[in-house]
């Protein structure tokens, strides 16, 4: 996103008014026009605000949300468990 000072967005305007006629009326019809400095956190936290609405693109490595590593892990010491005891019963 690029913003144009009011200088330059006067300058495009092409407007017969004075530029401080002309910003008291952009003021009045509540155009943002940014000032210098303001202008990169307003354009920074736009990008937060742009990355946060944006849908993440899918992990997969991620099943459920888990890491689908740590599951393998655990269902491997779960069926492990299971076969031990069964083991131990039928000896």
């Amino acid at each position: 996103m690029s913003f144009l000072s009011a200088n330059q967005q006067y300058k495009l305007s092409g407007s017969s008014l004075s530029f401080t006629e002309w910003l008291d009326r952009e003021k009045a019809k509540g155009v943002v026009i940014p000032k210098a400095g303001i202008t990169d956190v307003f354009e920074t936290e736009m990008l937060k605000v742009e990355q946060d609405v944006e849908p993440k693109p899918k992990d997969s490595k991620r099943v459920l949300g888990l890491n689908r590593n740590m599951l393998m892990l655990s269902g491997l010491v779960i069926v492990g468990a299971i076969a031990y005891k069964f083991y131990a019963t039928k000896k």
